[in-house]
């Protein structure tokens, strides 16, 4: 079974399908974790290149992405990945170089082949749309602005990263409209997939929802 499940920056996605794929014993492929590797590995050796040498570089980084005790592994010239990716430059650059075809192509390839591994729980803004079209469960996470904006913050602020509420406001506001309004594979939600609004739902109650519509597809 594959569970897709796509949604905007704040909504929840990570904690939600990290857990939920505890709970059903899956494996957890985190693919916004793959375009912030790349954003991390091309600043790491120098900056974002022109948008025409991009497809060259690719393939020369020292990137590799595997799964390991149920979760996605990033490893940059063999030494792991984690928190070096979640810092907001990384997410903002991570944003920008997602919207070129040559970076989405090669990050589609090494995605599909992580998702044939079998009973995944995939996290993106593309999953459902674009990466698994034929998964077995699609879903949609959303939430209102207010609290994505909450949400967010306090996920940098446990990290010892201090940011305004406004700034973090202008960032998720501008992903937005980036994500939505990008011409390959813009952020929306797949056709037949389960809409769900976390903004007046705890963690525990949005993945018990959709522990048990996996359950129903699997008893089906």
């Amino acid at each position: 079974m594959i569970i897709a499940i796509d949604g905007p920056a704040g909504a929840g996605k990570s904690t939600v399908c990290r857990i939920l794929a505890q709970k059903l014993g899956f494996l957890y492929l985190d693919t916004g974790a793959m375009y912030r590797a790349l954003a991390w590995a091309l600043l790491h050796e120098g900056g974002i290149p022109p948008v025409e040498e991009v497809a060259l570089r690719l393939p020369l980084l020292p990137l590799e992405f595997s799964i390991g005790e149920k979760n996605l592994r990033i490893l940059y010239d063999r030494k792991e990945l984690a928190e070096e990716l979640r810092g907001p430059q990384i997410s903002d650059e991570a944003s920008r170089i997602s919207r070129l075809e040559p970076v989405r192509t090669f990050l589609l390839s090494c995605q599909r082949d992580l998702g044939r591994r079998g009973n995944v729980v995939a996290e993106g803004r593309d999953t459902a749309t674009v990466v698994f079209p034929d998964a077995d469960l699609k879903v949609f996470l959303t939430a209102d602005l207010p609290t994505r904006i909450k949400r967010r913050r306090e996920e940098y602020l446990q990290k010892g990263i201090q940011i305004p509420w406004e700034e973090m406001e202008r960032q998720i506001r501008e992903r937005d409209e980036a994500d939505s309004r990008r011409t390959l594979a813009p952020l929306r939600p797949a056709v037949g997939a389960l809409v769900v609004d976390t903004s007046d739902l705890n963690i525990d109650e949005v993945v018990e929802l959709l522990a048990g519509e996996a359950r129903k597809l699997g008893d089906g």
